[in-house]
């Protein structure tokens, strides 16, 4: 990066207030002052428990050259520019969009209720294998996180790949405006961040602002199995684009092998591709296939996306098959939410490869399938962990006993439930199964000193939870 001061005040709006020099040029933006290089520059964020204005002298001892302020007041003898402008937040996203359109690069969007984070990684890793290629850093996908995204970009990068997050309206319109996508991929609409909205309508209209800065011309690829997404209200809003919709059709095979990875083959289009996806779980192999449509669609052959599979590393927290004294532990402790828990759930009670049978989707509860009968295991015990998920307003405690419902039909033998909203995973599953094949912890405190006498060696163990629960301290306790 290589940016003039006076290009800053202008992508801004700003306004310098103080006599610095402005020759110096910016080789980094950073919203952090732990984390802040030499020859930044250092924007300010207000939240609701802190205001990184208090650190401004702090960033100027740091090496930052220059500072983004809303306080006019500020104290401008520190001998560096300090620039007013009414928000921060709108200047830095501002700032990203002046800074993308310096880059000729390619740009897909991926955003969805559940699965966006490892859909992106596997965009990425696809487009990596004929373009230099970027994408969002970890989740850093609000309006925040996605212009320090976007400012990895250098000159010679190829391809971006964007996860746009939400839980408002129009904050994905926002994000797209800035982004400018040529692809926007929707993976699912569930319960995610419905207590902001009246239900699984208004969250789809706020997903599909994703096209809201989509280039005329562009490519929406959607989830043909979900029905929303293949409705009149997504038709209408993306009805100026090319839109496809890869689905189970698509899925010549799947077979999940132990744990670890699922062997798939799809067609698209007249070709056929073979994969192994380095992930367990049904919902994982629709990732694999939106992915590997929006490379075919970017010119990756079959070939290379073998290959970018074979290579492809997930994301920590999500899925992960971790074996701690000599237990299987599936780390999915990253978030949750319903969707994902039944997945999850099934991926559990999985035995050799098996699958809980799809039956039906049951489209007000965010069940993606549901088994007729509970799976037929092998002799290791499955145990479900299981913590609170967050921002599910008037429908939590019904997601919550849902999950616990769903625990029991597809064999878990033992349900441990941790939190608050987790009690209702609690009842759920002892409405249907006995009470001591399942335990209820009101926090993670409790139940950490009770590991050694329930876990037991050749346990097959799933953790998982919302992010605010750290369940990552549940394997730190194992380790």
């Amino acid at each position: 990066m290589n940016l003039k001061i006076d290009d800053i005040i202008a992508a801004c709006g700003g306004r310098l207030i103080n006599d610095a020099p402005t020759n110096a040029a910016v080789t980094s933006i950073s919203t952090n002052t732990r984390t802040l290089s030499p020859g930044a520059l250092f924007v300010p964020i207000v939240g609701e428990n802190f205001d990184g204005h208090d650190y401004i002298a702090q960033a100027a001892e740091n090496g930052a050259i220059c500072v983004l302020s809303e306080r006019q007041s500020q104290p401008t003898d520190m001998g560096l520019p300090i620039i007013y402008v009414s928000s921060t937040r709108r200047a830095l996203m501002d700032l990203a969009d002046f800074y993308r359109r310096k880059h000729d690069v390619r740009v897909v969007a991926v955003t969805g209720s559940a699965g966006k984070t490892t859909t992106k990684y596997m965009i990425a890793a696809i487009l990596a294998m004929r373009f230099k290629t970027k994408r969002t850093i970890g989740n850093f996908n609000n309006d925040i996180g996605m212009p320090l995204s976007i400012f990895r970009l250098e000159t010679d990068d190829e391809a971006l790949v964007l996860e746009m997050g939400m839980n408002h309206a129009n904050e994905i319109h926002e994000l797209s405006l800035v982004g400018v996508p040529d692809f926007a991929v929707i993976t699912h609409i569930g319960d995610a961040h419905i207590e902001n909205f009246e239900n699984r309508e208004g969250i789809l209209h706020a997903k599909l602002e994703i096209v809201d800065g989509l280039r005329p011309g562009g490519t929406v690829v959607l989830n043909g199995d979900d029905p929303l997404l293949t409705g009149p209200i997504a038709a209408e809003k993306t009805a100026q684009f090319n839109v496809l919709f890869p689905s189970s059709k698509n899925i010549i095979s799947a077979e999940m092998q132990g744990f670890g990875e699922t062997h798939c083959r799809f067609e698209w289009q007249g070709k056929e591709i073979a994969i192994t996806v380095p992930l367990p779980g049904a919902h994982m192999v629709m990732n694999a296939l939106l992915a590997t449509v929006v490379g075919l669609e970017m010119g990756i052959t079959p070939a290379e996306i073998a290959q970018a599979f074979a290579n492809f590393v997930p994301a920590e927290g999500r899925l992960n098959i971790l074996e701690l004294a000599n237990m299987t532990i599936i780390d999915d402790v990253y978030n949750a939410n319903p969707a994902s828990m039944f997945e999850a759930l099934k991926v559990l009670c999985s035995a050799q490869g098996a699958q809980p049978k799809p039956t039906e989707n049951v489209q007000n509860s965010g069940i993606l399938s549901k088994p007729d009968t509970p799976v037929q295991c092998d002799a290791r015990r499955r145990i479900a962990v299981l913590g609170d998920m967050n921002e599910l307003g008037h429908v939590a405690k019904p997601r919550h006993c849902e999950v616990g419902e769903f625990a029991a039909q597809v064999g878990v033998d033992l349900l441990i439930s941790i939190g608050e909203l987790s009690r209702h995973i609690h009842d759920g599953f002892c409405a249907q199964k006995p009470p001591a094949e399942a335990k209820y912890f009101a926090t993670l405190e409790e139940f950490l000193p009770t590991i050694p006498e329930i876990f037991r060696p050749s346990d097959i163990i799933l953790l998982k939870a919302s992010r605010t629960m750290n369940f990552e301290r549940i394997i730190q306790n194992i380790k």
